[in-house]
């Protein structure tokens, strides 16, 4: 274990030395509780210094995500989605050691709720998402875009990386 220390700008006075939060008002402040007025802070942090990725025991698959799922390296019937065989999704704990990463278990709903900052850097992609002749303009919940139920078709275009 190692142990870092030094002294920074105070967190929460912004290296200030004064405070005000919602009990001040008109130019009164409060000596920060923090830094006792100094505007500095000790940080101290233990760590270890990384050299290699351990391995874990018992792990027999990895997956990119659980999608707010239980998931389990074996067949799983889920309601609503129906039987899907997660020994065959994502990759083996020694592919991953390998370096093999896993992709995203598509039938756990659209590229929208899996990856939505990688949705808006595919130029056009989320433009369908809030089409007004479909979708009356931005939809409130994901799950409620008319396309949902056929997002096979927006992983076909997520995939590609095109509209």
């Amino acid at each position: 274990m190692e142990k870092i220390e030094m002294e920074i700008e105070c967190p929460s006075c912004k290296g200030t030395g004064v405070y005000t939060g919602i009990g001040e008002h008109d130019g009164a402040a409060v000596v920060c509780y923090r830094c006792n007025g100094t505007g500095k802070y000790h940080y101290s942090y233990t760590y270890i210094p990384f050299t290699k990725r351990r391995k874990r025991k018992n792990i027999k698959r990895v997956y990119l995500s659980s999608y707010g799922y239980c998931i389990a390296p074996h067949e799983i019937d889920f309601d609503k989605i129906g039987k899907i065989d997660l020994s065959k999704e994502g990759v083996s704990y020694e592919e991953f050691i390998k370096g093999k990463k896993p992709k995203h278990i598509e039938q756990f709903g659209c590229p929208m709720l899996a990856d939505q900052s990688a949705c808006h850097d595919i130029k056009g992609f989320t433009d369908i998402c809030h089409d007004k002749d479909h979708n009356d303009g931005w939809v409130s919940m994901i799950t409620h875009c008319k396309y949902y139920p056929n997002k096979a078709n927006c992983w076909v275009r997520f995939n590609k990386g095109v509209i």
